[in-house]
């Protein structure tokens, strides 16, 4: 089943849930506002194993910017301060359309070309050695915790 929420609000929502769409708005960015998100992230985490890979993190307001989302300096910041809490996060999300590259762009630096014509965008993340080093032992970490060290495994392959 696929579902949208505004916020993810019990372990059953998850459980229930093929994929979860869940969109941070732009008065939360501006506003530096992590509630919601730190939230809905804490109800995935209780959740453990049936939380992988369902969420799907989009950026509501930035219909009309031209720019992906790893482009834009304003979701860049709110991301790394999200990360800087939640370095497991990976775990949750999906890797459809590439998300979990597309977030983890976010908090790292990038090459990337975009053809206006066509709207496509080629992207080449340029890791951060130290932020490479810290979201892989978080994960590993939460991977521990939940009983799931081979899922981490495959999540961290998919975008690391």
């Amino acid at each position: 089943m696929y579902n949208i929420y505004e916020s993810i609000d019990s372990v059953e929502h998850v459980k229930e849930s093929d994929i979860i769409l869940y969109a941070v708005s732009k008065l939360e960015i501006e506003n530096k506002d992590l509630q919601r998100l730190s939230n809905s992230l804490e109800i995935l985490k209780q959740t453990g194993k049936d939380a992988k890979g369902k969420l799907f993190l989009t950026f509501d307001g930035y219909d009309n910017d031209e720019r992906e989302v790893y482009m834009i300096p304003e979701i860049r910041s709110f991301v790394k301060t999200i990360w800087e809490k939640y370095k497991y996060l990976f775990y949750f999300l999906t890797a459809i359309e590439n998300n979990r590259s597309i977030i983890f762009a976010c908090i790292n630096d990038f090459k990337a070309c975009q053809n206006k014509d066509n709207k496509k965008c080629y992207l080449e993340i340029i890791y951060n050695d130290e932020i490479k080093k810290l979201t892989i032992d978080a994960m590993i970490k939460h991977g521990i915790i939940i009983n799931d060290i081979e899922g981490v495994q495959r999540v961290l392959f998919t975008f690391i």
